[in-house]
């Protein structure tokens, strides 16, 4: 498996629930701003914890993938949507990018390297430009679902220390953790 990297600048999360829907949805002011920028950091919040409950990217966002060598690689993703290009590097000299004639890949994240990339000799470093999860207009409706429940419970219950995730969003996320390779 390739190490996974955000690129640069990481910028937060587009919410996949617009704030007035959010707001909406906690039932609070949806014309008050303070309540509308503490509705989308929920969301923010939300849509974090589902990736980080799941091991993998859920909503859409480009990547880096780090590895050693051309062998046979995973992607940090269930979803992958496009790989935009792989450089590779030798000793100390500047990024070269691989033909594309070079590999094959699948939606599955699973890159597959051919004898192109193997007859390239020194290599000490790749790296992979990915983009990864789903887009707002793809997000399955049971993710989506997760973000409210977590969102409706972390607001009503912002004044307990004890922020407990409701088990039916474990519940629900299960099927969309990556699993251990």
């Amino acid at each position: 498996m390739l190490t996974a990297r955000l690129k640069q600048p990481t910028v937060p999360f587009e919410p996949c629930i617009d704030g007035a829907t959010a707001c909406d949805w906690i039932r609070i002011d949806r014309d008050s701003v303070a309540d509308k920028g503490q509705a989308v950091s929920l969301v923010q919040a939300a849509m974090a914890w589902a990736e980080s409950f799941s091991k993998q990217p859920l909503f859409a966002r480009d990547y880096y993938g780090y590895g050693d060598s051309f062998c046979s690689a995973q992607l940090h993703s269930l979803n992958v949507q496009t790989v935009s290009a792989i450089h590779y590097q030798q000793e100390t000299a500047d990024w070269v990018e691989l033909p594309t004639t070079a590999y094959r890949w699948q939606e599955t994240g699973e890159i597959q390297f051919l004898p192109a990339a193997y007859s390239i000799r020194g290599v000490t470093r790749i790296r992979v430009s990915y983009r990864a999860g789903y887009e707002p207009a793809e997000l399955p409706a049971d993710i989506l679902q997760v973000v409210r429940l977590l969102i409706g419970r972390w607001y009503d219950n912002r004044a307990d220390e004890r922020k407990q995730v409701p088990s039916q969003a474990e519940w629900m996320m299960e099927s969309y953790v990556l699993p251990i390779l």
